[in-house]
């Protein structure tokens, strides 16, 4: 992998004005819930990107998002709504709304309102047991198909073993930039000296591999990273054991981020048969994790921040970053 971390600092500053301070709601396809959470006919309320939603699954078994408040007289859809074959139902006069958020039907009136009878439907996908919605501040059609982590559903890998949400203050541009803040690993993780990491920018991904020796974890690693946009980041790790895992950040409003990490653990190897070094691992992963929160909760955004080659390509992720706002 190529590294990218030897941009000039010259051009790291112009990125991170660049930047600018739009962090709330940036482009990209971000989780909010779990497959297995949604039920065929089953509906659920949702505020996310700082709107009212509603999630709903179609008898037919597509789930979709749209927004939540009816196009009549502004009744919550998620509040009280029902699902009729690929439709959701009002709870106040029963006007029926297709997956393509359309007014499909209305049962006491054979005509529709030809225009404004619907509402904003949101693309969605369901990808490795996660539900996934595609925003845009522009309003554009997904750009890029949300990933997949191919050890899902494989023998010896299994569905989710572990999963833990998070909800608190801040943003997601600032969680992803950890990836790309190798000094941070130090104080806050125990690592005894810098990790070796490499980076490489791609339109919408970037990657980084770690080589990493954090005594809290009790072993050497290596880990893949792939972030897609700044909502999915697909992880991959060996050492101790061997796991793969979705770490994913959803803006719920201007304030508060929802986290969610998705954990497979390998088993079936010589060294872990049974998988219970892996699943070690993938649970020291998301306690290492919680020692962030503290500090992402209290800290400022800085705009212009003093930057030393050593702290890695903050500015340049900066940059990378600024294409999704």
């Amino acid at each position: 992998m190529a590294d990218q971390s030897g941009v000039g600092m010259t051009e790291q500053l112009e990125g991170v004005a660049r930047a600018g301070s739009e962090l709330a709601y940036p482009e990209g396809w971000f989780q909010i819930a779990y497959s297995d959470e949604l039920a065929p006919g089953e509906v659920k309320a949702k505020e996310y990107f700082g709107k009212k939603l509603v999630l709903f699954r179609a008898t037919n078994g597509k789930a979709q998002v749209l927004d939540a408040f009816c196009a009549h007289l502004g009744a919550h859809l998620g509040v009280g709504g029902t699902v009729t074959g690929d439709r959701i139902v009002c709870p106040f006069h029963g006007w029926q709304y297709g997956t393509n958020g359309k007014c499909a039907a209305i049962p006491y009136s054979d005509i529709i309102p030809y225009r404004g009878a619907e509402v904003a439907a949101w693309p969605t996908e369901e990808r490795s047991g996660l539900i996934m919605i595609w925003h845009s501040p522009s309003g554009s059609l997904p750009k890029w198909a949300p990933p997949v982590l191919a050890e899902f559903g494989e023998p010896d890998w299994g569905t989710w073993f572990l999963r833990r949400h998070f909800r608190f203050h801040s943003n997601v541009h600032e969680i992803a930039e950890n990836v790309v803040d190798p000094a941070h690993t130090i104080m806050v993780h125990g690592a005894p000296t810098l990790p070796e990491v490499h980076y490489a920018f791609e339109e919408h991904r970037f990657r980084a591999e770690f080589h990493n020796d954090l005594p809290s974890v009790g072993h050497k690693a290596i880990n893949y990273v792939t972030a897609h946009g700044l909502g999915i980041i697909e992880n991959r790790a060996s050492g101790a054991g061997q796991k793969a895992f979705f770490s994913t950040y959803t803006p719920v409003n201007r304030d508060l981020v929802d986290v969610w990490f998705s954990m497979l653990a390998k088993s079936g190897t010589p060294e872990d048969p049974t998988g219970e070094i892996s699943r070690r691992s993938a649970e020291a992963t998301i306690a290492e994790f919680e020692k962030d929160i503290p500090i992402w909760e209290a800290k400022l955004f800085r705009e212009n921040p003093l930057i030393v080659p050593a702290d890695g390509p903050i500015a340049r992720y900066r940059a990378w970053a600024r294409q999704f706002y």
